[in-house]
């Protein structure tokens, strides 16, 4: 199983690592256009999934009130004699079931697995991302039960952070939105209960790296698209956005596609499944190249930029080493995850590696680099 064991000395922004995009959203009882997952969680960090998107909302079933996860655009309040609970917001054509659903698993049973994973692989940590929750307030205080000794506790910039002070844990965050309404007593009672920030802006300036703040801070952006050809030249355009003055900033690459509603009928009731297959087999070369693409841009742009300082003040480079190392795309976000898949994003550290290598000290050379 590949994973961080290998990487214990390195930063968490200088490795690469499988994410799963809506993590929960697996089960029988779900149908094709809603499901995005075939493997537990437990079973995906087994494949070799490192960074969980959880989406987490109090359902009302035939045994009560249970926090599953759920899969539609936004969520409403409801009450019942058995308390509040969220329901998901649809339009008339679009019914529970088609394209929304919840998980097969508990949140409960889902954290109960991430804790029996990195108990029994101390090597490794996870990385549980909660988003667009119902009530994120019940979701942290779950957390506080059930991961136990193994939830990191500690407040920290988890970019900069080194592997070996990660691993046998289990780390929870949460939007900063989301961070920032928790009640203050908790989140002062509760550390390692940190904030998730995405610098990505669509409409204006991007938001800028605080190399002293706590939590993760990361820079990318989902496609929209059903085309992986499409989302490919999108990622791509996204990564080639990213801050070159901030190397410890994580990327975030998705590499998914979205089902579109109002598309031909044939396209929008096509399963995830089979249309994710494609980015996977003719696509699976277009994943590795794009990544590169990103990274070779962010490499000529940094060392570009530092070599002109360093000519300025009159004396050679010096070896690249970490000092060098550009933004990058850190997170690959997958729907379906297998062994297979995760390997194949474990294997582009290697790109990594050889790339920087290929640079040696010679910063005049960026332009070579294949």
């Amino acid at each position: 199983m590949a994973g961080f064991a290998a990487f214990r000395n390195k930063r968490l922004c200088d490795v690469v690592f499988p994410g799963t995009h809506d993590a929960g959203i697996y089960g029988a009882e779900l149908g094709g256009t809603a499901r995005t997952q075939n493997l537990t969680l437990g079973q995906q960090a087994a494949a070799g999934v490192r960074y969980f998107d959880l989406r987490i909302a109090t359902i009302k079933t035939a045994n009560g009130l249970e926090q599953r996860a759920f899969h539609a655009p936004a969520l409403k309040q409801k009450t019942s004699s058995a308390g509040s609970y969220q329901a998901p917001s649809l339009s008339k054509k679009v019914q529970i079931g088609t394209f929304t659903g919840y998980g097969g698993d508990r949140l409960s049973e889902m954290l109960d697995q991430a804790r029996a994973f990195v108990m029994a692989n101390t090597d490794e940590f996870l990385i549980l991302r909660f988003s667009k929750c119902g009530n994120m307030e019940e979701v942290v205080n779950q957390c506080l039960l059930k991961l136990g000794n193994e939830r990191f506790a500690q407040n920290v910039n988890l970019n900069v952070a080194l592997i070996s002070s990660l691993q046998g844990k289990v780390i929870v965050i949460i939007d900063q939105g989301d961070f920032d309404k928790l009640p203050t007593l908790l989140k002062a009672s509760s550390p390692g209960i940190l904030p998730v920030k995405a610098m990505f802006n669509s409409d204006g300036a991007h938001a800028s790296y605080d190399p002293h703040k706590w939590g993760m801070q990361y820079f990318g952006k989902y496609s929209n698209t059903r085309s992986s050809a499409k989302n490919a030249r999108k990622q791509a355009e996204i990564l080639s956005q990213g801050p070159v003055s901030s190397p410890e900033m994580l990327g975030m690459m998705y590499w998914t596609l979205t089902t579109k509603i109002g598309e031909k009928l044939l396209k929008t009731f096509e399963s995830i499944e089979a249309r994710d297959r494609k980015m996977w087999t003719s696509g699976q070369q277009a994943l590795v190249g794009a990544w590169r693409a990103g990274v070779k841009d962010h490499i000529i742009a940094r060392a570009g930029h530092q070599h002109r300082q360093w000519l300025a003040k009159g004396y050679p480079p010096t070896a690249m080493g970490r000092s060098a190392k550009s933004f990058m795309p850190n997170i690959i976000m997958m729907d379906f995850a297998d062994a297979n898949r995760c390997a194949t994003i474990w294997n582009l550290n290697l790109t990594t590696a050889d790339m920087m290598a290929r640079m040696g000290d010679d910063l005049t050379n960026v332009g070579a680099i294949i």
